[in-house]
């Protein structure tokens, strides 16, 4: 059951990332990573397979560290510096965003 569901997860996350970049590009992107990071500090708690199934499989489906590099490398190629500030600035705003997810869940 737990792989049925890992594939079910999996699947829905990358839809939703699909169609977030479909819509809205280096934004949905942002979105997308943002909102994986505060689900996986509302998470952090969290145990059982469940949570295993929906943290790894949707919330990893949804995100993406390739989706990112992908984008880093289109704005360094129009501009070092705006891929610095995309790079930089999902970075601190991630950490931030799973910072806030924590402590909500306390």
């Amino acid at each position: 059951m737990t792989a049925i569901l890992f594939a079910i997860f999996a699947g829905i996350g990358a839809v939703i990332r699909w169609k977030a970049n479909a819509r809205w590009g280096k934004l949905g992107t942002l979105i997308l990573n943002l909102a994986g990071a505060l689900g996986l500090g509302l998470m952090a708690g969290l145990d059982g397979p469940i949570v295993s199934v929906l943290g790894a499989a949707g919330i990893g489906a949804m995100t993406t560290v390739s989706g990112v590099a992908r984008e880093v490398h289109a704005l360094t190629s129009f501009s070092k510096t705006r891929g610095a500030i995309y790079l930089a600035g999902t970075l601190v705003a991630g950490v931030g965003f799973a910072w806030v997810g924590i402590h909500w869940s306390l």
